[in-house]
């Protein structure tokens, strides 16, 4: 009877505190819709109602969901315009093929941001023409709002349908843009940028350097924002500036944790949840195929490089060196994700498998996988990290070079540089390096030790500031009075002008004072001299 009554009191209360969430996670990149999916998937665990909305922003991505939990998933067409724009721009096939060999840098993505900018403005525009689906989510009324500020569409669509309390959360490790509209500090002296190869030990050039590629993206966010807002200015009833949006967000998400990325002044706003989409090892448990293949030798290394860089759209001579590398270790199994299906290039190699799927993480937490060969993409560099696997991280693009420097700092794993990809023995030195030199094993593994003790869970703090958000709503006693300030007063450059013309006028003053006292000197000396003479 006890055990009853307990029973229903506890279903009361989480009846009585669950409360209906509405999800923008448009389909774009498997990255931003899985890290969006498992927060849903981390509320609905917890009792909440979740509403997934899903514009389609690529149609080679109109499957992508992320979440296994969401019922409720509402999808929005892709804007014809913008699925012609895609097309005969060729943006996705050209960025697949060019990154092997393409600078790292922010550089790649400026030669597309118009056309991307475009895009965004024609399916923004297009989701608010869809008036049958916003009247039906207006009746919702749902209590929270969660989007990514990848596209601002999110912000003026729940305040279009009266959600007052949002919560942005980033897949990646922060955004320029949204630091800045929240007045957060982010010196680039010493904070690497989002897309820099320097680590926050630079030298002068380096600081330039960092500087640039902290202002470029944050530019290039304010243009696509710029556009999308223009765009629906006939349908959206609001008033509010891509900035307002922003910084009125309750709490602010990012996929970083204090633990493994640099150190950084935050404001309150700012709540570091890296690590809450990785599953306990514990938890994990490998199918029989894979629990068979990796028992057939000692050595097991898997090879990676994520959802956009396809290894089947390599350069033939980088085939031909991690080819050659794999025949040179037949004591050693690898487990290469090759994107086309039935490929017969590693036929004539026995401890070579190919696949265009495998369970990552499983595969990350299972002991004996020796070493991950990785592109360095966010998730996959948590992932490592939680799991304490060694790695040979090789950078292609956009955030993938900080994520490499941000990990080999922890002693763990070993950056190899993409321009070496077509030279086999540098291949293998770097993977039988890590393999060989147990530090890095001991070092992964004491990171994992840190991820796994931290004071507060990621999946905890996810749960908590969401309670929070809707009890109390965004808090504007959390907001920093620095958004409001321009350059020259936020970096105290007028103190430092005004302080400056105050010192030239007292120099001025002094220099007075000293030419009249000369003056005064010289007629008391050299006057009654003359007269003797």
């Amino acid at each position: 009877m006890n055990i009853l009554f307990l029973s229903l009191v506890f279903y009361s209360f989480a009846v009585s505190n669950s409360y209906k969430i509405l999800v923008f996670n448009p389909a774009f990149g498997a990255s931003h819709s899985n890290f969006l999916g498992k927060i849903s998937d981390i509320l609905i665990d917890a009792g909440h109602d979740v509403t997934m909305l899903i514009p389609i922003s690529m149609q080679s991505k109109k499957h992508l969901i992320g979440s296994k939990k969401v019922k409720n998933v509402i999808r929005i067409g892709q804007d014809p315009r913008s699925i012609e724009l895609y097309a005969s721009s060729g943006a996705e096939e050209f960025l697949r093929k060019t990154i092997w060999k393409e600078a790292s840098d922010v550089s790649i993505f400026f030669k597309m941001a118009s056309d991307f900018s475009r895009n965004c403005g024609f399916q923004c525009e297009y989701i608010f023409q869809q008036m049958e689906i916003l009247k039906s989510l207006e009746k919702e009324k749902f209590d929270l709002g969660i989007t990514e500020s990848l596209f601002i569409c999110g912000y003026p669509l729940f305040d279009q349908i009266g959600i007052n309390t949002v919560i942005n959360v980033d897949s990646v490790l922060f955004m320029d843009a949204v630091k800045n509209a929240l007045g957060e500090p982010s010196s680039s002296s010493y904070y690497p940028a989002l897309v820099s190869p320097m680590t926050d030990k630079m030298n002068i050039f380096e600081r330039v350097r960092n500087a640039i590629q902290m202002f470029l993206p944050m530019y290039f966010s304010e243009m696509r924002f710029e556009e999308e807002l223009r765009a629906i200015k006939p349908y959206y009833n609001g008033t509010k500036t891509w900035r307002q949006h922003l910084e009125g967000v309750a709490f602010n998400m990012v996929n970083s944790n204090r633990y493994l990325d640099y150190a950084s002044p935050t404001l309150p706003k700012t709540v570091f949840i890296g690590g809450m989409q990785v599953s306990n090892k514990k938890n994990m448990k490998l199918e029989k195929s894979w629990d068979d293949l990796l028992n057939i030798r000692q050595q097991n290394v898997l090879v990676s490089f994520g959802s956009n860089a396809f290894s089947s759209d390599m350069p033939d001579e980088f085939k031909k060196a991690f080819l050659e590398v794999f025949a040179s270790m037949p004591d050693t199994t690898f487990i290469w994700k090759y994107e086309e299906e039935n490929a017969t290039l590693a036929d004539h190699l026995k401890n070579v498998k190919l696949t265009t799927w495998m369970p990552q993480n499983e595969l990350l937490a299972d002991p004996r996988l020796s070493v991950f060969v990785t592109h360095g993409g966010l998730g996959s560099s948590i992932e490592l990290a939680y799991q304490g696997k060694p790695a040979v991280v090789i950078p292609l693009m956009a955030d993938q070079p900080r994520n490499a420097h941000m990990l080999t700092r922890h002693g763990g794993a070993l950056q190899l540089d993409k321009t070496l990809l077509d030279q086999p023995e540098e291949i293998r030195k770097a993977i039988q390096t890590v393999l060989n030199d147990k530090n890095y094993k001991k070092n992964a593994e004491r990171l994992a030790k840190i991820l796994e003790d931290q004071p507060n869970k990621p999946k905890d703090v996810v749960l908590k500031h969401c309670d929070f958000a809707v009890q109390f709503g965004p808090l504007e006693t959390l907001n920093s009075e620095g958004r409001h300030l321009n350059t020259f007063q936020y970096y105290s450059f007028d103190i430092a002008l005004t302080a400056l013309l105050v010192i030239l006028f007292l120099l001025f003053i002094v220099h007075l004072v000293i030419k009249l006292v000369f003056r005064r000197l010289k007629k008391m000396f050299l006057s009654p001299k003359k007269k003797t003479e």
